[in-house]
């Protein structure tokens, strides 16, 4: 096979033109609904000793003032989610070198794809 055709076989209409595996598509459906229900049951979970800690202190405010109650679960991190980090010119060069790097192989594996990179051996 030549280097310049070396795509052919994959990009041929003939080599998609398969029967549609329904099993398959159906394993995969439940699996994800299978997992959205585990994630949302550990939240719910985590989420109902909060609403339910809360709903007691709205009931009895007289223990909310005399009683020291710590913050738990997602309250914790809330003042750490938007916290301004401690070196922020090297977080932003390491985002900033992150995404051109990816904006540069992504563009170069689009390009390869739709045939305009790599007519010949060693070229772009």
């Amino acid at each position: 096979i030549e280097f310049r055709n070396r795509f052919d076989r994959y990009l041929d209409f003939q080599f998609f033109e398969h029967q549609i595996h329904w099993f398959a598509l159906w394993n995969s459906f439940m699996l994800v609904i299978f997992l959205v229900g585990m994630v949302s049951m550990v939240v719910l979970r985590a989420l109902k000793k909060d609403y339910e800690r809360i709903q007691a202190e709205k009931e009895d405010d007289m223990h909310e003032y005399t009683e020291f109650s710590e913050e738990t679960g997602w309250k914790k991190l809330h003042g750490d989610v938007f916290r301004k980090p401690d070196r922020l010119a090297v977080f932003a060069a390491i985002i900033g070198t992150g995404y051109q790097i990816y904006t540069g192989t992504l563009l170069v594996i689009l390009l390869a794809i739709a045939g305009r990179a790599y007519d010949t051996r060693g070229t772009i």
